[in-house]
């Protein structure tokens, strides 16, 4: 299980297609925010650090930052995109590609593109102070329902990598063995779990905690994880789940009931998300008036022309 999470959130345009290539474990996004200076991922010789991170962040809209906040695997592809491209780019400076003509038609329209959205974002801009305390204890009410959090709990694992065999074929000994060979220290000592996750699950990424993977909720458990943990109690250990990657022992660290929070612990993502729609609401408002005294027009028999091959 290098992650029993089955969920996944669209990326930024220029990383999704970095992304989308690559394969690799997935860690947990922590709780709490990193410190500035504390490098988040390498690829080499090469570093990201938190506050590099947080400035790309930045450039996202709250519904991506949202999305990424939620979902620790998108979270995870898009600091590593950002890691490919920062190669990439080492690699296109040391050859002076920046100086080629290519790049400098590219820079002009991306320009463009940048100074018109940033200009559009100026004009949607909420006003400062916005929401105040009265329009959040409102929003709050109108939608106190559907900021209702389902039961997760906060899972730890060690995995035994071994790809599932085909039918009729036996499991691979040397994995099976390493298998049994866990499963006989925890029934003899259980509380030995995060030290043998340490020094034997194969997700490197999980093992270095103690084999903690984070908080989960029900729906976005594996399906097979999901049969076993709902019956464990607190601190249970489960027997070997056999999945098509290997064998999972998954452990509950704490468990929460479904809930709704308080307008104090939703408050700042409940004042962003009234400052996007207000923005998104601003924005749409402004292009309308625009279009209104300039409208589009195109010549269709001009531009299916466009699109025709040279030879035509």
């Amino acid at each position: 299980m290098k992650r029993p999470d089955k969920t996944t959130h669209p990326l930024p345009w220029s990383l999704a297609a970095l992304a989308a290539v690559m394969v690799f474990a997935l860690p947990t996004v922590g709780q709490e925010s990193a410190p500035v200076g504390e490098v988040i991922g390498t690829a080499g010789d090469l570093e990201v650090r938190a506050d590099e991170v947080t400035a790309h962040l930045a450039t996202l809209t709250p519904e991506e930052r949202e999305a990424l906040r939620r979902d620790p695997v998108a979270f995870s592809r898009y600091l590593r995109a950002l890691l490919v491209q920062r190669l990439v780019l080492r690699e296109a400076l040391a050859a002076e590609w920046d100086q080629s003509s290519a790049v400098a038609e590219r820079m002009r329209i991306l320009r463009e593109g940048v100074v018109a959205n940033t200009w559009l974002e100026s004009k949607g801009a909420p006003p400062e102070g916005y929401p105040d305390e009265k329009e959040l204890a409102e929003a709050y009410e109108a939608n106190r329902e559907s900021f209702l959090q389902p039961k997760s709990w906060q899972l730890s694992q060690i995995f035994v990598a071994a790809p599932r065999p085909a039918a009729g074929s036996p499991e691979p000994a040397e994995a099976e063995a390493k298998m049994k060979r866990i499963e006989a220290a925890l029934g003899k000592d259980p509380a030995s779990f995060a030290k043998l996750a340490a020094a034997e699950s194969d997700e490197p990424v999980s093992a270095a905690k103690g084999g903690e993977i984070g908080w989960l909720p029900e729906e976005r458990i594996h399906p097979d994880i999901r049969a076993v943990v709902p019956g464990m109690k607190l601190g249970e250990i489960s027997a070997p789940v056999r999945m098509d990657d290997g064998w999972h022992f998954v452990r509950i660290l704490d468990i929460r009931e479904a809930r709704i929070p308080t307008l104090e612990q939703i408050r700042g993502t409940l004042a962003e998300q009234l400052r996007a729609e207000k923005a998104r609401a601003g924005t749409e408002g402004y292009l309308s008036g625009l279009l209104r005294d300039h409208p589009v027009a195109i010549n269709e028999v001009a531009l299916s022309k466009l699109l025709q091959p040279a030879s035509e």
